[in-house]
């Protein structure tokens, strides 16, 4: 009796073991196929976000082209004139918001505010060491305008509008 209860044993025991091999098997053929799955995913994303930031890097290349801070001609015109162009740009942009306070707004802005009390400055960009782009409002009417920059012999820098444009009423609303 102890020889057949053992031999059961020994069939439960094998039996569980096969059940066990094969089960665990499949479930790393499972975790195999899920592992390949992510793998591939994981590369089409690189080379989605690869692709993206090789876009981003060209836009931003495009967009200094107009740009100060990415113009080697007039960073070395600066240069030999005894100017430093990164401590140009915020003086600059200082001068130009600072004529904001003026009574009726920026003078350099050639329309008259008609919603709000005085016309401003937001948003100004350097274009090149001679050129300036700024836009403007007066909190319902917005336009742009280009300013030209004149460093005068005493240090001190000239602004004079060369154009400036006013959205039309319908673009605004």
């Amino acid at each position: 009796m102890k020889k057949q209860l053992f031999l059961y044993l020994f069939l439960l025991t094998a039996l569980l073991l096969l059940f066990l091999f094969v089960n665990t098997k499949r479930e790393m053929k499972m975790y195999e196929d899920k592992i390949e799955k992510l793998r591939v995913f994981n590369t089409d994303q690189d080379k989605k976000y690869q692709d993206t930031i090789a876009d981003l890097r060209i836009e931003a290349m495009e967009l200094g082209k107009f740009s100060l801070q990415e113009d080697a001609y007039a960073i070395e015109h600066l240069y030999k004139e005894g100017i430093d162009y990164k401590e140009l740009i915020p003086h600059i942009q200082d001068q130009l918001i600072s004529l904001n306070t003026q009574e009726g707004g920026n003078p350099l802005v050639p329309y008259a505010a008609m919603h709000g009390d005085r016309i401003m400055l937001n948003s100004i960009k350097m274009l090149n060491h001679k050129w300036v782009i700024a836009d403007f409002t007066d909190g319902k009417y917005w336009g742009q305008i280009i300013v030209a920059c004149t460093y005068n012999e005493d240090k001190t820098i000239s602004f004079e509008t060369k154009d400036s444009f006013l959205y039309p009423i319908d673009v605004v609303d």
